[in-house]
């Protein structure tokens, strides 16, 4: 399972170019030499060639300059549709003109169909890469932790709603604890996941910075969560100097760091 969670981490870098060239020549010997690697490979390319001509379609589709391309590839498409239904002779002059009409437009029609497969460039910005990475925290039921007590019950509740993408009630949950320092960490930690849920970035920025220095048994996840809002921010060196600690941690989160980090250096 862990070799197969590699790979794919390594699939996803190399479609990206996000290897190293040492690293680029050993994987790509590993797909040639793996059938069930080389088909991934394949599989993983095509979604990517799809979502990447669905981007830039949308992007095509909103720039107003476009729209007179647009309308000729119609055209083109519209000539060849009426010449299927009309079966009736066309005078050779006539049918000359109509022939080098079509070919103009169809040669638009494919320039279009070119730039939307070859691309018009388009760097990932910072909302994508955030949304690329971003996902909520899955965490075990709180409640099932420490000796029940009220003060674990409510601790409980506020994190159960989190689980539940509730945010606001957690938030509205944890306010009435905030005050009690022996579950600072925990009511701080979920209280900043819930706003991120939100989209309160602001909010969620400040309390895990409050986090950052202190012992919090939750800090590798406060470390990534916060390099996420600083790239929602634009702030990309203080994301790059949290994500560089995390590559310093074994665990769930140091491969994603470093992966994040290389394509967070494309936008400084």
């Amino acid at each position: 399972m862990e070799h197969k969670l590699d790979n794919n981490r390594r699939l996803a870098d190399y479609l990206y170019n996000d290897l190293s060239p040492e690293e680029l020549v050993e994987f790509e010997g590993e797909i040639s030499a793996d059938p069930e690697l080389s088909e991934a490979y394949e599989l993983n390319k095509q979604v990517k060639d799809y979502l990447q001509t669905k981007i830039q379609l949308e992007e095509m589709r909103s720039d107003p300059m476009l729209e007179d391309a647009e309308n000729l590839a119609n055209m083109a498409f519209d000539m060849v549709s009426d010449d299927k239904e009309q079966h009736q002779a066309i005078p050779i002059d006539r049918k000359r003109s109509r022939i080098r009409s079509l070919t103009f437009a169809a040669a638009i029609a494919a320039s279009v169909a070119i730039l939307i497969t070859l691309g018009i460039p388009s760097l990932m910005n910072q909302d994508q890469l955030y949304d690329r990475y971003y996902e909520p925290l899955e965490a075990s039921d709180y409640s099932q932790r420490g000796e029940p007590n009220v003060e674990y019950g409510s601790i409980a509740l506020g994190i159960n709603s989190y689980l539940d993408r509730n945010y606001g009630q957690s938030i509205e949950l944890f306010s009435q604890l905030d005050s009690d320092p022996t579950f600072q960490s925990e009511v701080q930690f979920f209280s900043a996941l819930s706003h991120l849920g939100l989209g309160q970035f602001e909010n969620a920025q400040k309390q895990f910075e409050s986090l950052i220095n202190s012992d919090s048994r939750y800090h590798l996840e406060t470390l990534w969560y916060l390099s996420l809002c600083c790239i929602k921010a634009g702030e990309f060196d203080e994301a790059d100097t949290y994500l560089g600690q995390l590559e310093n941690y074994d665990g769930m989160y140091q491969m994603d760091a470093r992966s994040l980090r290389k394509k967070l250096r494309r936008l400084k």
